[in-house]
């Protein structure tokens, strides 16, 4: 009998060592919100991060330092690659 541990799910996609954002390799961390709810907050304009949270339904993102700088300065930047 398989049994699967859903927790470790973030845990195999911070191994991966990528950013899902913008695909970087290295240096990631994770970026956790309370609610997929609190992407669809009055006022706020909905980001590459956001977009990719709502689009995997998934309350983490793993992002490289500098989108997750980015996302808690909440500052539009260029991607990395063209």
């Amino acid at each position: 009998m398989r049994v699967d541990y859903p927790q470790k799910e973030p845990i195999s996609r911070l191994l991966a060592d990528t950013c899902e954002i913008f695909g970087s390799k290295g240096n990631v961390q994770v970026h956790h919100i309370r609610a997929l709810a609190d992407l669809a907050h009055a006022g706020w304009q909905t980001s590459d991060w956001a977009r990719v949270m709502l689009n995997r339904r998934r309350k983490t993102v793993v992002a490289c330092d500098t989108c997750h700088d980015r996302i808690h300065s909440e500052r539009p930047v260029k991607p990395l690659t063209p």
